[in-house]
């Protein structure tokens, strides 16, 4: 049975309790940060006291708080599931990958977004098909603790990838503290972004996709192929499928839902949009190199 404690006890941390607790090869008894007692956890204030009471942390807190959080805990010998993003920059995120595989622990990166039906709905439907053009665009309310609107994204990001891949270059239209709107080049067309955080809005998710053959929309949970709604069938909760899967990368060594390359891909997708320049045209950029193997891996391979 994995012992385990939840670092930040808000709205993530929570719903990442309740997981714990359907997880039937897993315990969870303290929390740091938050309101832990609002799930019925015992509080902790010293992160190297939670550390001595568990076999693995998942990390809640705001997104600027993960890598040092999670360089914490990998080195004191924990596994470490993290809620996205891994990091500010693919450069950093990297490098944690690199300690936790150096170390033999597991880390492990939410994005529950790609489990859900809709996201399996449109990688399915976009298979094979050349990308004409398209748009996604997202709105929430303020978010404390992010790195920026390009990293704080990165769920947007991963499904728009999911579905078509990798874009060759990128262009910044429009960029402040709450905003972005940006294009992304495909060999046939191109994806504009429009992500916007402010008091007076609401989280919706909007995404386009004008493939070969076929338009694909999703509003929310809402998918329309064609402008037809499809039936989707049920996900079930996400949390807790992201929980087994954490589990079972620890316990048995099961492969991940999102390998490694994806994550260092769209973290550096993010930081080329950070880096480009408003009206500075279109700026090539390639994913970063994924951690290399260790010297012992390397060898066995060899």
């Amino acid at each position: 049975m994995l012992q385990w404690g939840v670092i930040g006890v808000g709205l993530a941390g929570r719903a990442r309790t309740r997981a714990l607790h359907e997880d039937p090869r897993s315990e969870v008894r303290y929390g740091m940060r938050g309101d832990p007692a609002s799930v019925g956890l015992r509080r902790v204030d010293d992160l190297g006291e939670l550390l001595r009471h568990v076999d693995a942390v998942a990390i809640c807190s705001p997104d600027s708080s993960h890598p040092q959080l999670v360089r914490r805990a990998l080195s004191a010998g924990k596994h470490v599931l993290v809620e996205f993003p891994l990091a500010g920059s693919a450069e950093v995120g990297r490098d944690l990958l690199r300690l936790a595989s150096d170390l033999g622990r597991v880390l492990h990166v939410e994005h529950i977004e790609l489990l859900g039906s809709a996201s399996r709905y449109l990688r399915e439907a976009a298979a094979g098909q050349a990308l004409r053009g398209g748009t996604v665009r997202f709105t929430t309310g303020p978010r404390k603790g992010t790195y920026g609107v390009a990293h704080a994204n990165v769920a947007r990001l991963h499904r728009l990838v999911d579905a078509v891949g990798l874009p060759d270059a990128v262009r910044l239209i429009e960029r402040g503290p709450r905003h972005l709107r940006a294009a992304l080049r495909y060999p046939q067309g191109e994806v504009e972004l429009d992500f916007r955080q402010d008091a007076d809005l609401s989280r919706h998710t909007w995404l386009r996709l004008d493939l070969g053959d076929r338009v694909l929309e999703q509003h929310d949970q809402e998918v329309r192929h064609d402008g037809v709604a499809v039936a989707l069938p049920p996900a079930g909760p996400l949390f807790v499928q992201d929980q087994l899967v954490a589990t079972a990368r620890i316990l048995d060594g099961a492969a991940p839902y999102i390998d490694e390359a994806r994550i260092l891909a769209v973290l550096g997708l993010a930081d080329a949009l950070v880096r480009a320049s408003p009206d500075g045209g279109w700026a090539n950029w390639s994913p970063p190199a994924e951690p290399p193997p260790d010297e012992d891996e390397a060898s066995a391979e060899n």
